[in-house]
């Protein structure tokens, strides 16, 4: 693994992950037999040509059907099985599927022919390991934390200005809605429109460190299959196939991806060292490959989707935080109070407000 350009990795972890360690200890003193969940389950790749065929066959499907049906379809459908194609990066970020290199990078690039991320999974699995896990509940090390200066601009604009802010609220989902409108258009015309709002920063001038990277050699074979993927695609099913999955992946990744955003808002509440992240158990996780077994996750990252629900069943007395609301809730909740913040308490403290220059270093939510 390649470390930042810009950062040293951090020396120990945050509060929160040593006590997911603690947690892992409690359970195994209690219950021996957990350990024996460790391992690879490869029979996951079982799953990659179902998902396959499945988001190629809804491709094919809409490709001759009017444009409100494609776009309809990428929010209903199209973005759920995205979803749940990209559940399956973080099992294989974590070797839970293979192991061995060859193996694993097989079944990334077949990955790679569903999601066409252009490389960004490999991102992700740097980021997830090298970031997230370590250093859950820590802003400045941790790359699932929201952009402080661009959280108190939005709750600068909602305190002073609180219509305007629903008018960015309606525009961002406006343009979030629209076919790659999450990755490219709204990336470029709301910063300014923040800024210029708020009078403030939108980012924060100070680096973070975000976890190691790929090389470019590392990333080269996953750009070459998601341009295989995306050309076929073109040339077998028709324009408005490619459409739709490209209007698919916008969804997943925006304002309107609702069961991943959702996701995301209930996992690290960000106010509980004692429980730091939530669990949602319910039939989601038979689309989301467990991937709502999330304390569990944390506490054993080497137990496979698979197995995850055995150790809540073995460790109640351990594994018992459960989210507060549904994904759908939760995301519900996040537009209507026009993009609340994913991590509530450390994002408020008195040293790192500073860094945006603003007045006001007291934001309500």
């Amino acid at each position: 693994m390649a470390t930042s350009p810009t950062l040293a990795r951090p020396k120990g972890i945050s509060p929160q992950s040593r006590r997911h360690n603690e947690m892992r200890k409690e359970a195994l003193a209690a219950h021996p037999e957990l350990a024996e969940l460790s391992g690879t389950q490869p029979l996951t790749t079982l799953v990659l040509p179902i998902l396959l065929a499945v988001h190629w066959s809804t491709a094919w499907l809409v490709s001759d059907q009017p444009l409100w049906v494609i776009g309809l379809t990428a929010f209903v459908l199209g973005q759920l099985i995205y979803h749940s194609a990209a559940s399956l990066i973080h099992e294989t970020c974590h070797k839970l599927v293979f192991r061995d290199p060859a193996p694993k990078l097989a079944f990334d690039l077949g990955l790679e022919f569903i999601l066409t991320s252009y490389g960004k999974q490999l991102t992700y699995q740097h980021q997830h390991v090298t970031s997230h896990h370590p250093f859950v509940g820590d802003y400045d090390n941790d790359y699932e934390h929201e952009d402080l200066c661009a959280l108190q601009a939005r709750f600068a604009i909602g305190r002073t200005h609180p219509v305007l802010q629903k008018l960015l609220t309606a525009l961002t989902l406006f343009l979030h809605a629209l076919p790659l409108g999450s990755v490219f258009i709204a990336d470029k015309i709301l910063p300014p429109l923040y800024a210029k709002a708020s009078g403030r920063p939108v980012r924060d001038p100070q680096p973070r460190f975000t976890g190691t990277s790929a090389t470019s050699s590392e990333m080269r074979p996953y750009i070459v299959v998601s341009a295989l993927s995306n050309g076929l695609m073109l040339l077998l099913l028709g324009p408005w196939a490619l459409l739709y999955h490209l209007w698919a992946l916008s969804f997943f990744l925006g304002k309107l991806g609702i069961t991943n955003l959702g996701q995301s808002l209930t996992e690290h509440p960000g106010d509980d060292d004692v429980n730091p992240t939530r669990s949602l158990y319910g039939p989601i996780n038979w689309l989301l490959f467990n991937t709502g077994y999330h304390n569990e996750h944390h506490s054993f990252p080497n137990v496979p989707w698979t197995r995850l629900p055995a150790l809540h069943r073995i460790a109640p007395e351990v594994f018992f935080a459960e989210t507060e609301r549904s994904y759908l809730g939760a995301w519900w909740d996040h537009v209507k109070q026009d993009f609340t913040a994913s991590r509530r308490l450390k994002l408020h403290e008195q040293d790192h407000l500073s860094r945006c220059n603003g007045e006001d270093r007291t934001p309500t939510e």
